[in-house]
Order: structure tokens, then C-alpha cells, then sequence
């Protein structure tokens, strides 16, 4: 989608994506809202609010282009319970003379992931594009008044935007098959100085024409911006059930800038979630400029320290809409692959096979164990205990050696092949962590087996990956780099977070792997997207590991690093943070924002069990 502006006056036309622009989130919004025919940021910056809050999924963006003497306010949200997407352009003219101008919106959609035997085509008051069982539909108020859909990306078609482009005029087109795209246009005549023109825009999703066509036509009864006040309210009810629990007496004592970054932390996190379960790592796009894949998959580690952080946060019934999502995924062998579409189809990988990340196994273990410990509902574990605990578990058991070593599999940076000190931490906790479901649920059997394992695994870390000589554990069997995740040694259970060997660990993780942007790096002489840029993750561990010693005061210097390195405006996490400061890599990474969850979490729980102790 684009979007473009033409002065038919001056027959000059421009696309937004080069105008100056700003963007963020908004926190509130007046009873008006918008008041067609003024300025949106003035009525919703004076007016009193009806609603407050630290945050919402409804997105803003100003466009400006002082040469054209236009700005352009655009207000973005998505309806949380039916398919459709809902958009307020307000076209103000910040020049000194009246303005004669067309506006426009493109549409290129690659349906089910190409560009072949799609229809597009204009029926009564909306615009449609359909292929198969999927529709987009596409409407407006005002209605639009010009309309082109056609062949693009074909025989030298580049697509109905190039009609903006030329004069700002649209041929009318009706249908098109095949390769096409579709533009709609709207004329704001006599758009005298200071004055705004409002338009309301939306897209309706769906599987058939009638169903599609059925919500178009209640999006259009219905009260002008009514969708805004349901998503503000939806989504701060939605962050509200937090604050029933003990945790959340602490919360007063976190700076106003760590209480918005975790709440937007949450809802960025359940944003990736997809309906049947799955937890993408991005939804970012822009990172198909680096290579011809995305971030869009699920991989179970990330999608598992994700149930985490929602099971921390008592958010337990989406936790087991992911447990669900495993159970259809998992491998008749009982692991789990590299990563797989929200769909459930086993995505993309550069691995060879057997295409397994081992730790991808342990920690969905780990994350139903967590869920019973945090919820205690033996519905969830005596639901997933046939279709994943006794597969994962078994495989698991099986993948060690006589030593109580794993086999050897490429470790969570997804870049080498060994025996991996993270790996084989993950595996204990999810042995660990089974056989105590096997123990609440009954299963004898089970439990002394993997019990047993659990504890060959853990004897194991400490007899063979901890490295006498530098006196800490080491990154892998024959690899002594400091690396960040040996934080999973305490976070794990293998040894209390006070053991002098992971005190140890940890120190130097801290001292080595501390960035002069002050975060922590992956480890040493990473050169992935820059030479050793800060990860939020990594730093999150380490803020971590000194919430668990007590050391609270160094623990917030980390989450506050964290929230001041967040996008200015969004408050979006990026993967990685170069040392100028600048994003690296995605924007925003689930995982980021569901590790400030958790860490929030455990800070907020440690203030609470100090003010116990004082009691």
C-alpha cells in the first residue's frame, strides 16, 4: 500500500514515503476524537481526554512536505475481534491560498504469496481484490471518486500508481485478472488555508464474498471513529488484568518511562501472536532487504520464553493457546524443527538435517512446566502431557550420552554445531520440569526417568562445561567464549544465581560483553549486523541474574538501557543496538519486548518479596 497527493493546480504529484514524517502510538484521544474540517493533532491535543492510558495499538503518523504546504495526519488501527483494518487520512493545507488537490491509495497484494490469477475489480461503493478464498475489500467515507485497477509487474506494466503519476487522473477501470493492482482516488476541491479534509478508509478481510461484503456494509452504519474507542478501551482492559495481582503494588516504584515500555512490551508481544497460536519473532518487512526471507515464522524457543513472559504477566489462557500450536507441530520423533509458519508448516532453514536446534525441544517443556508452577491448573498439563510432554520428554532422555551429555546440535544463535552449555541447560529444565508434571499428574514411571535423565543432564554442565582453568563455565564442550547465554546455568536450576561459579560467569559475561553504548553483547568478537552490538535480550539476562542476587539498583541501570534504547517515538525494541545508538537488525523482535516483560516481572516480584521481609 501507498500512498500519494497531487496539486491539480500545479499538476504536481507525490508520494508520503518521501515526505518528512513522524510516528508513534496514541495514548489518548478526545470525545471528538476528530472533528472533520479541523486539525486532528490540535482537537486532540486540547481537548480534554476521555481516556487515558500508557498505551494502545492505534497508530499515528504525520506526513509533511512544507514545499507542497500540505501535512497529512493518518490514523491506523486494526479491529480486535473482526477482520478488518480501519484508517483516517486528514489532509490539511498549511499553505496561504486555497488548494485544488486528489489524494490517492495503491494497493499491490501478492495473494497466498503471489502475483498470479488475482481479480481485481469495482462494485457499487467498494473495490475488491480476490483470489481463491481470500478477499480484501476496500471502501471509504466520502466515497471514493476515482478508481483504476489493472495489470501490474507484467509485460512491462508497472501498475495504476504510474496514472497518479502522470496526471493525476485514473482511467476508471473496472476489472482486471492476473497480475494487477488497484489505485483509488479522492477530490478535495477549494481546501482553503488552514482547513483539513477527513477520510475515512478501510479494508475488510475474509474467506467469501458474502461474508466480506456483509461487514463492509456494518463498518459503514456505524458511528464515524467508534473503532478507535473500541480498540482504546479493548487494549487497556486487556493490559488491566495485570494489575489485580501483588505484583503490580510495586509498580509506583518504577520510573513512568519502564511502566509505558512494559505495557507496550505486552501488547507488542501478543501482537505477534496469530490466532491459531503461533508466535512470530517479527513482523517486521524491511528485513527482506538483506536477504529473500523474513522474520515471520515461529520458532519455539522464542515463541516458549514468550509463554513465559505471558504466564509471568497471568496472562495463562494465551499461554495455552501456544501449547496447542506445539502439540499439532511436533515431530512424531518428539522434537520440534528449526521454525515454522504461523500455519504450522515447517518453515524455511539453512540448517542440514536434521534441521534441530535441541534447546527448541527443552524449552516448550520447560514453558508447560513454568505454566503449572505459575498457574496450577492440571487441565493444562493433563492436556499436553500425551501430545508433548511424553514425546519431548522421551526424545530428550534419548538424545543423551553415557556422560549425560546432549547430542550434538546447532545452539541458539543458530550459527554453530556442538555440545552447547545453553543447549544442554534448556534440556535439563525441560526434563526437570516433565517429570514433575508426570509427578503431579501420577506418573510414576515417568517421573523416575526423567528424572533420572534431568539429573545425568545436570551433572553433566557442571563436570564437563565448566572450565577449571578460567574458573567459569564455557560456551559449548570444546569452546571456552564468554558468551551471554550462560546465564541459563542459574536461570535454569543448574546452580543457585550466588554459586562462585556462576558468579563468576556472570562477571565476566558483564565485563567482557559490555558495550561502550552501555548493553551487553551477544559475545565476544560477534560480527553479526556490526562488530559486538548490544542485544536487548543479553542485556535483560544480565539485569536478570542481578534481580536474583538482590542488586536491584544495578539491575534497573540494565532496564532502563533497555527502554532508552527503544525507538524514540514508538517505543518498538529492535534486536540489536549498534554502539552510536542506532537499530539494528528487525524492529520490532517479539523477544526483546516478551524479556522486558519477564524481567519487569521478576523485578516487580523481588520489591514485593523485600517488602514482605521488612513486614
Amino acid at each position: 500500500m501507498r500512498t500519494g497527493v497531487c496539486d491539480l493546480d500545479k499538476q504536481l504529484c507525490s508520494w508520503l514515503e518521501n515526505w518528512n514524517l513522524e510516528q508513534t502510538y496514541k495514548s489518548s484521544f478526545s470525545r471528538d476524537f476528530i472533528k472533520p474540517g479541523t486539525s486532528g493533532k490540535t482537537e486532540v491535543t486540547e481537548k480534554k481526554n476521555l481516556s487515558e492510558g500508557y498505551v494502545s495499538n492505534i497508530g499515528e503518523t504525520y506526513f509533511e512536505n512544507p514545499e507542497m504546504g500540505l501535512r497529512i495526519h493518518i490514523y491506523d488501527s486494526i479491529h480486535p475481534s473482526l477482520n478488518y483494518f480501519y484508517r483516517i487520512f486528514e489532509i490539511e493545507n498549511t499553505s496561504n491560498t486555497s488548494r485544488n488537490l486528489r489524494f490517492f491509495s495503491t494497493h499491490n497484494y501478492r495473494i497466498l504469496e503471489d502475483k498470479l490469477a488475482e481479480t481485481a475489480v469495482v462494485d457499487r461503493d467498494f473495490l475488491i481484490h480476490y483470489k481463491r478464498n481470500r478477499y480484501f475489500l476496500h471502501s471509504s467515507s466520502p466515497q471514493f471518486d476515482q478508481w483504476a485497477v489493472g495489470d501490474a509487474e507484467w509485460n512491462g506494466f508497472e501498475g495504476t500508481w504510474k496514472d497518479m503519476e502522470d496526471d493525476g487522473l485514473l482511467s476508471g477501470n473496472v476489472v482486471a485478472h492476473g497480475s494487477v493492482d488497484s489505485t483509488v482516488g479522492w477530490t478535495i476541491s477549494n481546501l482553503q488555508p488552514g482547513q483539513s479534509k477527513v477520510i475515512h478508509f478501510w479494508i475488510v478481510t475474509g474467506k467469501n464474498y458474502t461474508s466480506t461484503v456483509k461487514l463492509h456494509n456494518r463498518i459503514k452504519d456505524q458511528e464515524d471513529n467508534s473503532l478507535f474507542r473500541k480498540v482504546f478501551s479493548f487494549w487497556n482492559s486487556f493490559i488491566e488484568r495485570f494489575t489485580i495481582f501483588p505484583e503490580y503494588r510495586a509498580m509506583d516504584q518504577l520510573p513512568d518511562k519502564i511502566r509505558r515500555m512494559f505495557y507496550r512490551s505486552l501488547l507488542a508481544t501478543i501482537s505477534h501472536m496469530d490466532i491459531n497460536g503461533s508466535l512470530i519473532a517479527s513482523c517486521d518487512t524491511d528485513i527482506k532487504q538483506f536477504g529473500a526471507d523474513y522474520y515471520t515464522y515461529c520458532w519455539p524457543r522464542d515463541a516458549s520464553w514468550a509463554v513465559v513472559a505471558l504466564d509471568s504477566a497471568k496472562y495463562h489462557n494465551l499461554s495455552l493457546e501456544v501449547f496447542d500450536f506445539y502439540s499439532k507441530v511436533i515431530s512424531e520423533k518428539g522434537y520440534f524443527l528449526h521454525k515454522y509458519t504461523p500455519a504450522g508448516d515447517f518453515g524455511s532453514t539453512w540448517h542440514p538435517v536434521p534441521m534441530i536446534q535441541i534447546d527448541e525441544t527443552g524449552l516448550p517443556l520447560y514453558a508447560l512446566y513454568n505454566n503449572w508452577l505459575m498457574s496450577r491448573n492440571v487441565w493444562t498439563i493433563g492436556r499436553y502431557f500425551m501430545s508433548i510432554v511424553v514425546p519431548a520428554a522421551n526424545y530428550l532422555a534419548s538424545s543423551i550420552d553415557s556422560d549425560g551429555l546432549p547430542i550434538s546440535s546447532f545452539d541458539l544463535w543458530e550459527e554453530r554445531k556442538g555440545v552447547h552449555t545453553y543447549s544442554a541447560c534448556t534440556i535439563y529444565a525441560g526434563l526437570y520440569g516433565a517429570a514433575e508434571i508426570a509427578k503431579a499428574l501420577g506418573h510414576d514411571v515417568e517421573f523416575e526417568y526423567w528424572l533420572k535423565s534431568a539429573k545425568k543432564v545436570k551433572n553433566a554442565i557442571i563436570e564437563y562445561l565448566y572450565d577449571e582453568q578460567k574458573q567459569r563455565f564455557k560456551r559449548s564442550l570444546h569452546d571456552s567464549t564468554i558468551d551471554s547465554s550462560l546465564f541459563g546455568v542459574w536461570y535454569f536450576g543448574i546452580l543457585p544465581s550466588d554459586d562462585e561459579r556462576v558468579v563468576n560467569t556472570m562477571k565476566a559475561i558483564e565485563y567482557e560483553l559490555s558495550r561502550p553504548s552501555g548493553g551487553i553483547a551477544r559475545y565476544m568478537d560477534d560480527n553479526y549486523m556490526g562488530y559486538m552490538n548490544s542485544w536487548i535480550i543479553c542485556t535483560l539476562w544480565v539485569a536478570q541474574w542481578h534481580i536474583a542476587i538482590g542488586d536491584l539498583d544495578r539491575a534497573l541501570e540494565f532496564i532502563n538501557w533497555c527502554a532508552d534504547n527503544s525507538h524514540p517515538t514508538t517505543g518498538l525494541m529492535a534486536e540489536q543496538v549498534a554502539n552510536d545508538g542506532s537499530l539494528k537488525s528487525v524492529l520490532p523482535l517479539m523477544w526483546s519486548h516478551s524479556a522486558f516483560v519477564l524481567t519487569i516481572y521478576e523485578y516487580l516480584n523481588a520489591i514485593s518479596e523485600n517488602y514482605c521481609k521488612l513486614q
